[in-house]
């Protein structure tokens, strides 16, 4: 586990313009953080800064965004020990699909010690939004970015355990206490969730305090929870899903074994019943295997790994609406400009008072 505290962020960096991953790290070095610590050990951030992340994200945009809770009730959750409470179910108990009822009936368990999580935030909130897509396009991986709003009052959400994603996570207002617990399960995969049966260590490996303004990084399989303090905690969770290794490689299987119908036939009838036919099928298997090899081209497989990347950001239609409206404006002799290719690039700097 590693701190490292930044100076008091009166500054823009320099003047200069940073990527999304460079600023939220600063003061660690992007190389240092990608030899050191990225997929291997955690790393806690302090900006001394409380309103460092509150360009992406504050309190009372938090309080906007639930008074908007009717229309995206599949989007809210309602977490408290773990167990999950249907936002959709409470307000069809109460007989009403009306705003009021809807926003009542999450701020009800939130006053009673319950988190409020709202999913996928990034692609609601534009600033979210415009921060996800600069940063998917740096690393070459999909974020996923959700937000939890804790009650104070030594209040948890949900049970220890870990994500098989890597998770960053921005605290936006107020603090939160950590416990981690060491990696369960090195780098799972996401057929490899956690098993709450698993008996946990007495102790946690490491406490810490998250203030507003820090960043905490948990490569996957971490296990970890969180527990408010005595206001209100707000952070931001980013889900990071890189290509694997694991993934292109069976991607790549697959096209294989989908093109070739040697790999398709079936194995010989009655061979689990005969040593011969076993022999046979061990020969045979071999000559798939040194087939399947010669057949797998990394060159190939790296520019489909490229292809994947630059398809995951989400699509956007900002301002088509606009684009319509001009459309009868249009002259033989217009200028057509095509929107640009290059995700655009942001002068993240201190977050607003």
């Amino acid at each position: 586990m590693a701190t490292a505290t930044g100076e008091q962020a009166t500054r823009t960096r320099g003047g200069r313009l940073v990527s999304a991953l460079s600023w939220m790290l600063d003061p660690v070095e992007r190389e240092t953080f990608e030899e050191e610590f990225w997929e291997s050990r955690s790393l806690h951030v302090s900006h001394a800064d409380p309103h460092y992340f509150s360009e992406l994200l504050t309190l009372d945009d938090v309080d906007r965004l639930l008074a908007l809770v009717d229309a995206n009730l599949d989007t809210v959750r309602i977490i408290r020990d773990g167990q999950e409470i249907s936002v959709s179910e409470l307000v069809a108990s109460n007989g009403s699909t009306g705003r009021t009822t809807a926003v009542e009936a999450v701020y009800q368990h939130y006053r009673t010690g319950s988190t409020i999580v709202l999913n996928s935030l990034d692609r609601r909130w534009e600033p979210l939004g415009r921060f996800a897509a600069e940063l998917g396009a740096e690393i070459s991986a999909r974020p996923q970015m959700n937000v939890y709003l804790t009650p104070g009052g030594n209040e948890r959400g949900f049970a220890p355990h870990y994500d098989t994603h890597d998770v960053f996570i921005l605290q936006v207002h107020g603090s939160k206490r950590w416990s981690l617990y060491g990696s369960a399960h090195e780098l799972p995969l996401r057929s490899q969730p956690y098993n709450h049966a698993d008996p946990l260590p007495e102790e946690a490996e490491q406490e810490l305090e998250l203030t507003a303004g820090d960043l905490l990084y948990l490569p996957r399989g971490t296990v970890h929870a969180g527990t408010s303090m005595d206001s209100a905690s707000v952070h931001v969770t980013i889900g990071v899903h890189p290509l694997l290794w694991a993934s292109v490689l069976q991607d790549a299987v697959g096209q294989v074994l989908a093109d070739d119908v040697r790999f398709r036939t079936a194995l010989p009838l009655g061979f689990a019943r005969s040593g011969p036919l076993q022999r046979r099928t061990e020969d045979t298997l071999g000559e798939l295997v040194e087939l399947l090899a010669s057949r797998l081209a990394p060159a190939t497989m790296t520019a489909e790994a490229v292809k994947h990347a630059a398809a995951i950001g989400p699509t956007s239609l900002r301002h088509h609406l606009s684009d319509l409206e001009a459309l009868s404006s249009l002259r033989p002799t217009t200028t057509a400009k095509s929107p640009p290719l290059k995700v655009e690039r942001i002068a993240y700097g201190p977050g607003r008072a």
